[in-house]
């Protein structure tokens, strides 16, 4: 809420409940644990970017999290979390239980700008920031070898939307002229890539549970060059067309055509999939379409 309450309801929009009421004037972000007990909440003080785990039975902080911490992800089980702390020329991913104790650093890297996303037990994804003038520096972390190995070199602009199965990821891409291609999807099993016949940004993708169907937000036209770039600097806002890709077939198909312009981001499932739900990015303004 703007006012910096943490507040949840019914799928219907009703029933609305406040979890936590502290004011937090510049809070920009919450992400839920996976056991919904607790959320990561980011805001901004006097311009620093500052976290804490917010207890959703009491409502209140229990932890804070470092000051120079760069990017958050829970575990998929929710007993733990990760994140990538600044410390000198380096950038540590620390692995720490879900109260930010017995915290440890298991790999330190000096690229600054990476996004850590948790997508499997033992497998963390390290995604530099996308750009679509820069090749992307994308790494598959084995927390038991505690070894990273690089993936899809020399690609630009990579935005990932990791399956919850854990089995791999969707990625957008972009052209050496910085230009939106293709989203493609890449298997941790066999290391392979498939290419899907959409061109979008994975930010505004949902996978399906059972990693078989993949919801987008499609822009009805091109997506401004370089691509992500002008996008996320917000010098564009996108029109889209709800669609609908079979991973397995590749077959495409628009599910919501007809509805005023919106730039959906932020897509999930309701926990029986007959519901999705985004948002438009310029207005924030909560969307649900019945599937």
């Amino acid at each position: 809420h703007s006012n910096g309450h943490i507040l949840k309801s019914d799928l219907d929009g009703n029933g609305e409940e406040t979890l936590t009421n502290l004011t937090i004037l510049e809070a920009f972000d919450a992400v839920w644990s996976p056991r919904k007990t607790k959320a990561a909440v980011s805001y901004h003080e006097r311009g620093i970017v500052k976290r804490f785990i917010n207890e959703i039975a009491t409502g209140t902080p229990s932890r804070f999290l470092p000051p120079d911490v760069q990017s958050f992800a829970w575990s998929p089980d929710g007993t733990g979390m990760g994140y990538l702390l600044m410390q000198g020329a380096s950038s540590n991913l620390v692995i720490a239980d879900q109260l930010n104790r017995s915290g440890r650093i298991v790999y330190s890297t000096p690229v600054p700008d990476f996004n850590v996303q948790w997508v499997a037990k033992n497998t963390l994804l390290l995604v530099s920031r996308p750009s679509g003038l820069a090749p992307s520096l994308v790494m598959r972390f084995d927390l038991s070898s505690r070894r990273a190995d690089p993936l899809l070199p020399g690609t630009r602009g990579i935005v990932a939307l990791p399956f919850p199965d854990g089995g791999g990821f969707v990625f957008s891409q972009s052209s050496e002229r910085g230009e939106a291609q293709p989203l493609a999807h890449y298997s941790f099993q066999d290391g392979t890539v498939t290419a899907l016949n959409v061109t979008t940004l994975a930010e505004k993708c949902a996978v399906a549970a059972n990693a078989k169907k993949l919801y987008c937000g499609v822009p009805r036209g091109t997506i401004r060059a370089p691509s992500p770039d002008e996008w996320y600097r917000g010098a564009v806002a996108l029109s889209d067309i709800i669609t609908a890709v079979n991973l397995e077939t590749g077959e495409v198909a628009a599910v919501l055509e007809d509805m005023p312009p919106i730039d959906a981001v932020s897509l999930f499932f309701s926990a029986d999939e007959r519901f999705l739900f985004f948002q438009d990015k310029p207005t924030g303004t909560l969307w649900r379409l019945t599937l």
